[in-house]
């Protein structure tokens, strides 16, 4: 089972900063998306993937975010990616890139390893 990892941010996440994220950490890796694109992920060569990003989706309700996510400070409505990495190294590479993502969108993120 993958940790999870959970990204919130007050404007909308781009593609292109996703991938710009992954091409820093660890450029020889590849993206594809999965289930019509509901999905992107980030593999390795062999095609396993160490980072699962889901179509982000717009949350108004800031009363239902700080109860999901207590840990966040919410002004506003956010943006609430969900993503997932396997444990491990290839993991790890995977959390390195959704922290990136994070940070280029000045968001706000929880990794379930309590980071």
């Amino acid at each position: 089972m993958p940790r999870d990892v959970l990204i919130l941010s007050g404007s909308a996440p781009e593609l292109a900063a996703f991938v710009d994220a992954g091409a820093d950490i660890a450029p020889d890796l590849r993206v594809r998306t999965l289930e019509g694109g509901a999905v992107t992920e980030v593999v390795d060569r062999r095609g396993s993937a160490v980072l699962s990003v889901q179509v982000p989706e717009f949350v108004e309700n800031t009363a239902e975010v700080a109860r999901l996510a207590p840990w966040a400070s919410v002004d506003g409505p956010v943006w609430w990616t969900e993503a997932w990495a396997p444990w491990g190294p290839a993991g790890d590479v995977g959390v390195d890139i959704a922290r990136a993502f994070a940070a280029a969108l000045g968001a706000q993120v929880l990794v379930e390893d309590g980071s």
